[in-house]
């Protein structure tokens, strides 16, 4: 088969399982190299891990396929709603047991198209791994970014919460990824961008004065785990995104 019709058959393999998931999803494939290129040399170690012997035939032409899922919408409504003089918790927790199933849906389907590809999966993000570290960055060489392959395969660009903006789904997505040396039409990179938008940064302290801060994403994740919810989320910025942005009257969950 041609790249054109492994695309064909990958994306049909990934529509089968969003339908068995009953989610909405979007997929995107990258080059392994522009991905490997665009990682932090702690990341690219960690992706010469995972590939092992089979490094120099995937730098030589191999591609790396990114799969999303969209949170549904009334998990999305549900963050950081007030109640009295704080929050209303409980509605908050159906974001994160949102966010486990989701993960659990990534994990499965990038098994699936692994088997379909010959290829090495790379599951959701690590859960339950911020209150298990003392500094975000003891995170980065744990896993290859999937918000890069995701940029790279074009199924968003990089918002200024940093999370991945689809131009459907909002930043309301969950990602997981693929390594294949399947020849593979690419769809990427990204396009687009958040243009003088702030909804993201009007809704978090620690993102609006990101450029103040040492290391905002380890305040991120302090806060996170102050909150006791049920995963490790917050989602005020994906709330933001999908209710306040320029684009809110283009994104459907």
């Amino acid at each position: 088969m041609g790249g054109h019709e492994n695309l064909i058959r990958v994306r049909t393999a990934f529509e089968a399982e969003s339908e068995g998931h009953g989610l909405k999803g979007v997929m995107g494939v990258a080059s392994f190299g522009s991905v490997m290129n665009a990682l932090l040399p702690i990341q690219q170690r960690r992706l010469r891990e995972l590939c092992g012997d089979r490094l120099q035939a995937l730098l030589g032409g191999g591609s790396i396929v990114c799969v999303a899922y969209a949170y549904p919408e009334q998990a999305i409504l549900s963050i950081a709603q007030r109640l009295d003089e704080g929050y209303d918790t409980a509605s908050w927790n159906l974001y994160a047991r949102e966010y486990h199933r989701l993960n659990r849906a990534l994990n499965a389907t990038v098994q699936r198209l692994a088997a379909e590809t010959d290829g090495i999966a790379m599951p959701a993000t690590l859960d339950g791994v911020a209150a298990k570290i003392g500094h975000v960055e003891e995170y980065y060489g744990m896993a290859v970014s999937h918000r890069v392959v995701a940029e790279q395969a074009g199924v968003g660009w990089r918002g200024k919460n940093e999370l991945i903006v689809n131009p459907m789904y909002s930043c309301a997505i969950r990602l997981a990824s693929v390594i294949t040396d399947l020849p593979i039409e690419r769809t990427g990179p990204s396009a687009g961008g958040c243009g003088g938008c702030r909804s993201c940064l009007d809704a978090c302290t620690f993102l609006r004065f990101k450029d103040r801060l040492a290391n905002y994403r380890e305040q991120c994740r302090r806060y996170i785990t102050s909150l006791g919810l049920e995963g490790d989320v917050c989602g005020k910025c994906v709330k933001a995104c999908y209710r306040q942005s320029v684009y809110s009257d283009r994104f459907r969950l």
